[in-house]
């Protein structure tokens, strides 16, 4: 009787040790996807492939509050060109800092593929990003 005991234990350690490892990556894929879907609807309205009402709507799908209020207004007032467009990008990392239900916060590694004037260069950020709990999805609430 110990033992089986001891295996329904083990396998229920087991299970429990995946499924919090799991839910992490959930996190950070879930951050990811939001990062990439604010990157190319930006990028697209400013070069022009995207018409300001879509922006819009997609733009408020990925977030909220200032940061939306932010991107909305950086949308209004500078002219799309294509003087300036992010060819590629690839999120080299996601350490995820602080994270309950409702808020997530995290420092985020971007390796940026730029064209412009002065063709073509790869330019490295790092980023403070917090996403918060919106109904059952998260959306990003800050992108700096």
């Amino acid at each position: 009787m110990k033992q089986r005991k001891k295996k329904i234990l083990a396998v229920l350690t087991a299970a429990l040790i995946v499924i919090f490892l799991s839910s992490g990556s959930d996190i950070k894929g879930e951050m990811a996807d939001l990062i990439r879907e604010r990157t190319d609807v930006l990028n697209g309205y400013f070069c022009g492939q995207i018409n300001y009402y879509d922006a819009l709507a997609r733009i408020g799908q990925v977030e909220k509050g200032r940061l939306l209020e932010e991107d909305i207004l950086a949308m209004r007032e500078f002219f799309q060109t294509d003087i300036e467009e992010v060819t590629g990008y690839k999120i080299r990392d996601i350490e995820i800092t602080n994270s309950d239900e409702e808020l997530v916060c995290a420092v985020v590694n971007i390796a940026w593929e730029v064209s412009g004037t002065d063709g073509e260069e790869e330019i490295e950020g790092i980023y403070s990003v917090i996403m918060e709990k919106d109904e059952k999805s998260y959306k990003l609430v800050q992108f700096f």
